[in-house]
């Protein structure tokens, strides 16, 4: 049976409603309670591969795939916010980092 291992704590699992061999992961670093985060897309073929991931600067707790867009996944961070990724679009240049891989949208939380 093949492995992939993360290097932080796995979270959620969740297969693409469109592509039966692809996977999506969403991990939290120190078991969510401190650090970041990173959301890895995987594609099953007899091992596994990893096609994509993208770090965040808080834990991913949760993500869910589009049921009507093959490339769209909705990811819940540990901020409080929703962001949302699209796996057909390249990686966006950052004023940082370039070609930093970014979400296409960010929902922010709720400010207390």
């Amino acid at each position: 049976m093949p492995v992939f291992k993360t290097p932080f704590n796995s979270y959620s699992v969740k297969f693409s409603p469109f592509y039966e061999s692809q996977l999506a992961v969403a991990t939290s670093q120190n078991f969510g309670i401190l650090g970041n985060g990173r959301l890895h897309v995987l594609q099953l073929n007899p091992t596994i591969t990893e096609i994509t991931s993208f770090d965040t600067t808080d834990g991913v707790y949760d993500l869910c795939w589009s049921e009507s867009h093959d490339s769209l996944l909705i990811t819940a961070v540990a901020d409080g916010s929703l962001k949302i990724y699209d796996l057909s679009l390249p990686p966006m240049a950052s004023t940082s980092i370039p070609f930093e891989k970014t979400p296409f949208l960010v929902l922010p939380g709720m400010i207390r």
